[in-house]
C-alpha cells in the first residue's frame, strides 16, 4: 500500500454538491482549523490530529475509570444515516479496483499475557475471579434473511469466554470510546489492524456526518464487563474518506486511527495483543464473521454473527450485507473473513459495521466492502 503521496492539504473550495445531501464546505472545515486533506493515487483522505497541548492521557480523562466508561451509551445509527445510504444515486459510478489483495496479521510476543497481567494485575485478578463464578453462556440465535440470495446466519459470544478474550482474534477487538460535537460521550467498536497500532472503525465513530469529527479516543482491547485487561489507549491522529464528510453514504463508512502507547506503561497495543490482517477487493459473497459490542444484547462482551454476505440493489456499489441482529454499539466492528480462532493465520478485516440494511432494522446490516478506494487510500495515508 505504501506509495508517494501529495503532501496534505488545507480544504480550499467547497466541496461539491450532490443530490441534496447535506454537504460541509472546505471553508467550514479549514475555520475549524484541524482538517486536513491528503492526496492518494486512490482517493482524497481527511485526517485530524490529537490536540498537541494536550497529553494522550489527559485527552481521554472522560473515559479513564471503569465507572466512567460504565456510564457511556453506544452510538446510536442515525436516522440521517439511513437517508445517506439510500441516497446512492449520487454516489453509483464505480471505477475499476485493483486485484484481491490481503495483509498478514500478526500477534503479539509470546510472553504478552503474562506482560499484560503484571502491568494490570488487579483488573486480571478481577476478571479471573469473575471467571470463575460465570453464568452459562446465553443462547445463540438463528436467524435468516430476507433480502438479496436469503443467506441465513447464526449468532453466537465472541470474548465472553475466558479462553477466548485471552486469545486471538478476539482480543485485538475491543471498544472506542470519544466525545461527540454535540459534547455527549459514546463508544463504537474497533479493532487493531496493523502492525504499526493502527485501529480500522467506521467512519460514522470518527465523523458524525454533517456535524464534524468526533474526539477523546480512547481504545480499549478486549474490554470486558467494563475492565481492561490489556490497558487503554489514546490517539495522534485519524483519518476518514473526504467522500464520507461529503455524502455520507455507505461505501465510504470506514476510518483508520492511530494509537498512542498504553497510558501507563507507553507500550504500543501490539506488544499486547498483536493485530489482525486487512483484506480489499474481495468477491461480495464470502462466509464471514462480523464482531461488535451490541448493546441489544450485551455492552460487556462481543457477539459474533457468521453468515454469507452478498451485494443489495438497494445498498449501492461497494456495500456488503450480512444477516445479523445486532444492533447500537457494534458500529466500526470486524467483518473477518478466513476466520481461524487461536491463530494469528487468516483473521483479516474485510469490512466493518456500518448500520441496519435498508428496511431491515435488527435482522440485517451493511458494511463497506474493503477495496482501494477506502481502505486502501486510508492505510496509505496513515502508513497501516
Amino acid at each position: 500500500m505504501k506509495s508517494h503521496l501529495n503532501p496534505p492539504i488545507r480544504l480550499s473550495r467547497k466541496l461539491a454538491a450532490l443530490g441534496g445531501l447535506v454537504l460541509l464546505s472546505a471553508a467550514t472545515l479549514a475555520a475549524a482549523g484541524e482538517t486536513r486533506v491528503t492526496r492518494t493515487p486512490y482517493g482524497d483522505v481527511a485526517s485530524i490530529d490529537a490536540p498537541k497541548a494536550l497529553s494522550a492521557k489527559s485527552a481521554a480523562q472522560p473515559f479513564a475509570t471503569a465507572r466512567q466508561r460504565a456510564a457511556v451509551k453506544p452510538l446510536v445509527w442515525a436516522e440521517s444515516d439511513a437517508k445517506a445510504a439510500a441516497a446512492i444515486q449520487a454516489d453509483a459510478v464505480a471505477r475499476p479496483m485493483g486485484p484481491a489483495a490481503t495483509s498478514a496479521g500478526g500477534n503479539a510476543p509470546a510472553f504478552a499475557n503474562y506482560l499484560a497481567r503484571n502491568h494490570f494485575r488487579a483488573t486480571w485478578d478481577k476478571l479471573d475471579a469473575l471467571d470463575a463464578r460465570q453464568p452459562a453462556a446465553p443462547v445463540s440465535a438463528l436467524g435468516s434473511e430476507k433480502d438479496g440470495a436469503h443467506y441465513a446466519y447464526t449468532r453466537f459470544l465472541g470474548n465472553y469466554y475466558t479462553t477466548q478474550w485471552k486469545a486471538s482474534p478476539w482480543n485485538k477487538i475491543g471498544k472506542l470510546y470519544f466525545t461527540k460535537p454535540d459534547g455527549s460521550g459514546s463508544y463504537c467498536t474497533a479493532q487493531v489492524s496493523s502492525g504499526t497500532a493502527v485501529l480500522t472503525t467506521a467512519a460514522h465513530c470518527v465523523y458524525t456526518f454533517g456535524s464534524g469529527w468526533n474526539s477523546n479516543f480512547l481504545f480499549v482491547p478486549a474490554e470486558r464487563y467494563g475492565e481492561a485487561p490489556y490497558g487503554k489507549f489514546g490517539w495522534s491522529t485519524a483519518r476518514v474518506p473526504t467522500n464520507w464528510i461529503s455524502q455520507g453514504t455507505r461505501r465510504w463508512d470506514v476510518a483508520v486511527i492511530k494509537l498512542t502507547g498504553e497510558q501507563t506503561t507507553g507500550i504500543p497495543v501490539t506488544s499486547y495483543v498483536g493485530w489482525l490482517g486487512r483484506a480489499w477487493n474481495q468477491p461480495y459473497s464470502l462466509y464471514t464473521y462480523s464482531h461488535g459490542y451490541a448493546s441489544n444484547l450485551s455492552t460487556q462482551y462481543t457477539n459474533i454473527c457468521a453468515g454469507q454476505t452478498y451485494d443489495s440493489p438497494s445498498e449501492g456499489t461497494n456495500v456488503v450485507v450480512q444477516g445479523c441482529d445486532m444492533t447500537y454499539g457494534a458500529s466500526g466492528g470486524a467483518w473477518l473473513i478466513n476466520y481461524t480462532p487461536n491463530s494469528n493465520a487468516g483473521n483479516q478485516v474485510n469490512s466493518v459495521v456500518s448500520g441496519p440494511h435498508i428496511g431491515a432494522f435488527g435482522t440485517a446490516w451493511v458494511g463497506a466492502r474493503f477495496n482501494d478506494d477506502n481502505i486502501v487510500a486510508l492505510c496509505t495515508a496513515i502508513g497501516c
